[in-house]
């Protein structure tokens, strides 16, 4: 049998496995909740939510990640199938938008506040939750790629971690207190990107078939 075949057989193949989208599902869910737990539990939700979700400049921080994880969950699920293309470029608008936001900040922040903006003072923590509130999440989209036939484990692991980093990120902003773009825009970025190579790595090992 030719790989071709094989691979067109695998891809019509419904019958042994439960589909990956239905696996996420059923993990996704409480994933997402016990992020959530953790956060409020160890950090705290930052009150009234309104001035994170409502103010203009401080918004982006939650909706941009959010968007992020939610569009990258079904790419990053095309990698279960064998034959089904899964298309990265769409993720560079994202850096766009940061640079705009701190292009914006950086515009209109004194410049004498501007490096006290950047560095904030929660670098530490923040670098340290995004991975950890993403953590559960990737592991339920990790959970779901293992039931399809991976054909690139490494891009489909760092697809996962995008996903979840943008919704442990989402999740992680519902108690941030650093509210420039100068700040969040750049440390957000390197959490999920942290989490991005976390879910390469591991997915080098554990969607190997």
């Amino acid at each position: 049998m030719k790989t071709e075949d094989l691979l067109e057989l695998l891809e019509k193949d419904e019958l042994r496995e439960p589909h990956a989208g239905r696996v996420l599902w059923h993990w996704l869910i409480p994933a997402l909740i016990l992020s959530a737990l953790a956060m409020a539990g160890l950090l705290g939700v930052r009150f009234p939510m309104e001035k994170t979700l409502m103010t203009p400049d401080i918004a982006p921080k939650f909706y941009l990640p959010l968007l992020l994880g939610v569009i990258a969950m079904p790419v990053a699920l095309k990698f279960a199938r064998p034959l089904a293309r899964a298309r990265l470029s769409w993720v560079w608008i994202f850096p766009v938008i940061g640079l705009l936001l701190i292009g914006y900040a950086y515009l209109t922040t004194p410049e004498s506040q501007r490096m006290m903006d950047f560095r904030g003072k929660t670098i530490l923590p923040c670098l340290l939750s995004i991975p950890m509130f993403s953590a559960p999440i990737l592991a339920a989209v990790l959970t779901s790629l293992r039931q399809g036939a991976v054909m690139a484990p490494e891009r489909a692991g760092a697809a996962a971690g995008l996903a979840a980093g943008g919704l442990g990120t989402a999740i992680y902003a519902l108690h941030c207190t650093e509210d420039s773009p100068l700040f969040y825009v750049t440390w957000y970025g390197a959490g999920i990107a942290i989490t991005v190579i976390a879910g390469a790595l591991l997915g080098r090992f554990l969607l190997r078939w």
